[in-house]
């Protein structure tokens, strides 16, 4: 394939020529496989040419590249300076090295490497996350919080010594739990306090600390229902969906993607995770796979909806991975949560509307709003959105006013 990938006759003699040329031709022909452009592959491939001449000159070969050796190889590559990058960005030839590197592995010439922890703490974040996905059954992203503060307390309280869990007091949790939550918005305050309440709890079970310390996590005052679920208008939600009237292949995907935002009221983790198999077309339904509250449901597939699938659907890129969502650009691989978020926001900013932290939430919470304020109940509203508590659902009753107005008391003093 290296004859046909470069035109120019010294481009040829330096690849042909090149420390990593035995595996060139399988690394472009990997490539093409998946779908990359042309332009790409001519990228990488010299990207992993000048990482295999790097590593000559170290007297190195391609078979013996790993972590540490690549990540030397980065940083003498340098960051080059950019906007929005306050720590620089990596030149582009680091991506195609990435590839190289991530190819190699996959074909057996150089070993994966097997994360083993390596410190104490490592090693008990590692056995809280295991705890967490076995016992709790807590999705990866819940987990990935929750040993987030139990790394960052173990780091602040211990550094890198072994650990003793007899100096732990409620104090150290204290004061941990109150930086934590000052760092956050008022409305995100309470997280650092659940994460660790139930690192401390894990901690209990596993008999390395008394059972009263757990009583030492403070709690973070908040009034309940103090604030309103931000929801969007039915002008602007059409507004929104709007951007996404024309047939190029980004706009029939984007508009799938907001049409189950916006009509069913699913989380980007579960568009994201749809697949083809869960569209049921001769039933009309659409089957949510377990997602963050660990539930499966079916949902009725309406007419606009399954329309728009099907429009995406017949555009969509070939792949053999079942997900329904794709990348529009090769590599065709399956859009992640963040992407879905990624696709809601760019479209609220460009209707004019705030995209908030997750533009994909707002969306949800409009469903939930509108449900409300048509007379759906609560149970009906909690199996629409796949809530596991009631008391999750009735943050949307302080969202139908007209009902509120209803049972409104007259201000005491003010006019009968």
């Amino acid at each position: 394939m290296l004859e046909t990938l470069v035109h120019r006759k010294r481009d040829y003699v330096r690849l042909d020529t090149s420390p990593a040329r035995e595996f060139l031709e399988s690394f472009a022909n990997a490539l093409a496989e998946k779908h990359y452009h042309h332009s790409t592959i001519i990228r990488h491939v010299f990207a992993a040419d000048r990482l295999s001449r790097w590593l000559r000159q170290r007297g190195q070969t391609a078979k013996q590249l790993d972590d540490s050796i690549f990540a030397v190889y980065l940083r003498e590559l340098g960051r080059r300076r950019r906007v929005g990058w306050p720590n620089g960005c990596l030149p582009a030839t680091a991506a195609g090295a990435q590839r190289f590197l991530v190819f190699l592995r996959q074909s057996g010439v150089t070993p994966t490497p097997i994360l083993v922890p390596r410190t104490d703490a490592e090693r008990w974040v590692a056995s809280y996350d295991q705890h967490l996905e076995r016992s709790a059954g807590l999705a990866p992203g819940t987990r990935r919080f929750y040993c987030r503060y139990a790394r960052l307390l173990l780091a602040q309280h211990f550094g890198e010594q072994v650990l003793d869990w007899t100096v732990l007091t409620a104090d150290h949790l204290a004061d941990f739990v109150q930086r934590e939550a000052a760092r956050l918005k008022p409305s995100a305050s309470r997280l650092p306090v659940t994460a660790v309440r139930a690192f401390v709890r894990f901690l209990v079970a596993r008999g390395v600390v008394g059972s009263g310390l757990q009583g030492a996590v403070p709690t973070i005052r908040q009034w309940q229902h103090a604030s309103l679920p931000k929801a969007l208008t039915p002008e602007e939600v059409q507004r929104v969906l709007s951007l996404c009237e024309s047939e190029t292949d980004v706009a029939v995907r984007d508009r799938a993607v907001l049409l189950l935002l916006a009509r069913m009221g699913l989380r980007s983790a579960e568009v994201a995770a749809l697949q083809i198999e869960h569209l049921r077309w001769s039933a009309g339904e659409l089957l949510v796979v377990a997602g963050k509250s660990g539930r499966e449901r079916l949902l009725p597939l309406s007419d606009e909806v399954g329309r728009t699938l099907v429009a995406y659907l017949r555009r969509r890129p070939q792949s053999d991975d079942r997900r329904v969502f794709l990348r529009a650009r090769p590599p065709y691989r399956p859009l992640v949560p963040h992407s879905i978020g990624e696709i809601a926001g760019r479209c609220l900013r460009r209707a004019g509307l705030p995209a908030g932290r997750c533009g994909a939430h707002i969306f949800r919470h409009t469903v939930a709003t509108q449900m409300v304020r048509r007379g759906a109940s609560f149970k009906q509203v909690a199996d629409v959105l796949g809530h596991a508590r009631l008391q999750t659902t009735a943050i949307y009753a302080k969202l139908d006013i007209e009902t509120l107005s209803r049972v409104a008391l007259p201000f005491p003093g003010g006019v009968p």
